[in-house]
């Protein structure tokens, strides 16, 4: 190829590059400041591009405590998936010390697809070490390599899973593992596709948003399960 050739398609490729790092939803790190309570979310596989978990979080209302809410986002990688592994503890270790700022505020961890599985790793590492109650929420649960296993430190998980499927884009979550019902989990909201949410569309791997607000098969969403959850008193 020659040289005047090479420099166009290398420009080219240049701009596609920098046209999908400007389109990115960007990672919102935990802020380590005095809080009421910390929300994070987790996006799945593409959620950078797609924006699926980035827009769930931003829809999602303060939980119901009251006082300044500390909300963070990330992609299921959290930004080194060449070192997955050591972004796992970085991000355990960074909301350690947003719960030593905050000893007794409550922390939600909410993910979807392969990033429901991050929430759940995540979780685990923070397991005997102080803070306050720890809420996990798994949207439509995707990982082969991890197994669904309840960490110690989680004072309550729900999870809610697609059945029926009428996406064929659902084909995907599928191949990679979905979890489906989690027996470690408090709550299971089984949402079948051959329905609809209460947004007017059929559920299906995407819709995270419905996932965490309609009901599906239960007499409340999750989300509304959470804040009764949260109402509680400690035991």
């Amino acid at each position: 190829m020659p040289a005047a050739e090479a420099l166009e398609v290398q420009d080219a490729v240049d701009a596609v590059v920098d046209y999908a790092r400007k389109a990115m939803y960007p990672q919102t790190p935990v802020s380590l400041r005095k809080a009421a309570a910390g929300m994070l979310f987790i996006g799945g596989m593409a959620d950078e591009w797609t924006g699926i978990m980035y827009n769930t979080g931003r829809h999602t209302p303060p939980l119901p405590i009251g006082g300044n809410q500390v909300r963070a986002y990330y992609h299921w990688h959290l930004g080194d998936p060449g070192n997955f592994d050591r972004a796992v503890e970085r991000l355990a270790e960074r909301l350690q010390a947003f719960r030593t700022i905050n000893p007794a505020a409550p922390l939600l961890l909410a993910g979807h697809s392969l990033g429901a599985a991050t929430a759940l790793r995540v979780a685990a590492k923070l397991d005997g070490r102080p803070g306050g109650p720890v809420y996990l929420v798994t949207l439509d649960p995707v990982d082969r390599l991890t197994a669904p296993t309840r960490p110690k430190c989680v004072t309550w998980w729900g999870n809610s899973y697609i059945v029926n499927s009428q996406d064929v884009r659902d084909f995907i979550p599928q191949v990679g593992g979905r979890w489906n019902e989690c027996k470690g989990a408090d709550v299971n909201i089984r949402m079948d596709g051959r329905t609809r949410d209460g947004y007017g569309f059929p559920y299906q791997h995407g819709g995270a948003r419905s996932m965490l607000f309609c009901k599906g098969d239960a007499a409340q969403s999750l989300y509304d399960q959470l804040c009764d959850q949260i109402g509680k008193p400690r035991q």
